[in-house]
């Protein structure tokens, strides 16, 4: 079972929340893809620093626009249901219950994610808001880059916070990486070998495989470099909004040498995912220091 599609469009959701944490935010963000033409319809990251709106997470980000843009604004249930019955999300983290409910409100066909949110994960991980399976939620994809860029942000050097919350989030560097998804709390069994084939289902369903993660073909190699198309992202509406340091520009192409750099950033910054799907986690996820082009 191929799966490379599925990480060309979280790997964009990973550029995206790269782009996040360059401008002060949590590195969390999503792509929505309208299936039948395999086109980003919005994308979305955290705006909570900014808007200081708890509640401006990466998935209601994106509806809001993807609403906006297709008029859907004051809609009926069942117009808006009939929309997104043909999108996919693609999100670094699990969504939390809030945007969890918010998906199944909206009819989302199905979620991928990255990483499991531990805290306030609500497709499985704390609750199921989807328990009668009014869309399914498949994890683990890119997993380790989301759950890098997160550690990263957190030991991140931040002269507006606290001494005390400081000292928290560099004790995070002497943490050992967090193990890989308990897939049981997500989907059966069938539904993830139906997904992801059964080879996939042997090595990593019954229960977190302990040295190896999903790629996107078994046995192979990966990196963001393989997988990150700049056509994609400069394909993207409203780009610019990931660049608030820039005058706006409508026209894409204008952003295309920054987000250039930004790819040979990401190449530079994430964990390569060796054969078998191997990772040193001791070296390869440590966390280091990013400089973003608006230090220079």
């Amino acid at each position: 079972m191929d799966l490379t599609r599925h990480f060309q469009y979280m790997a964009v959701a990973t550029f995206v929340a790269y782009r996040a944490f360059a401008n002060g935010e949590t590195p969390v963000a999503c792509v929505f893809v309208h299936e039948p033409s395999q086109t980003i319809l919005a994308f979305g990251c955290n705006d909570t620093n900014r808007s200081l709106n708890g509640t401006r997470h990466a998935e209601f980000m994106a509806i809001d626009k993807i609403l906006q843009e297709n008029h859907l604004l004051n809609s009926s249930p069942e117009k808006v249901a009939a929309f997104f019955s043909q999108v996919v999300l693609y999100v670094t983290v699990e969504p939390c219950v809030m945007c969890a409910s918010a998906l199944r409100h909206v009819g989302i066909k199905k979620v991928y994610f990255g990483a499991a949110n531990d805290r306030f994960g609500g497709n499985g991980t704390v609750i199921k808001v989807q328990e009668n399976d009014s869309y399914l939620s498949f994890g683990g994809i890119m997993r380790v880059e989301a759950v890098h860029l997160l550690r990263n942000f957190y030991v991140q050097e931040n002269e507006t916070a606290p001494v005390p919350k400081l000292k928290k989030n560099r004790d995070i560097e002497g943490k050992p990486f967090p193990p890989n998804l308990d897939f049981p709390k997500y989907v059966t069994k069938d539904q993830f070998c139906a997904e992801y084939g059964e080879t996939r289902g042997a090595l990593f369903y019954d229960e977190p495989h302990p040295t190896c993660e999903v790629t996107p073909v078994l046995g192979g190699r990966y990196d963001i470099k393989i997988l990150l198309s700049d056509g994609k992202i400069l394909a993207m509406p409203k780009l610019g909004e990931l660049y608030p340091q820039v005058a706006f520009s409508p026209d894409n192409q204008a952003y295309a040498a920054l987000v250039e750099e930004d790819i040979d950033t990401l190449v530079a910054f994430l964990p390569v995912v060796t054969e078998n799907g191997e990772v040193n986690y001791e070296i390869d996820v440590r966390p280091k220091r990013l400089k973003f082009s608006s230090e220079d």
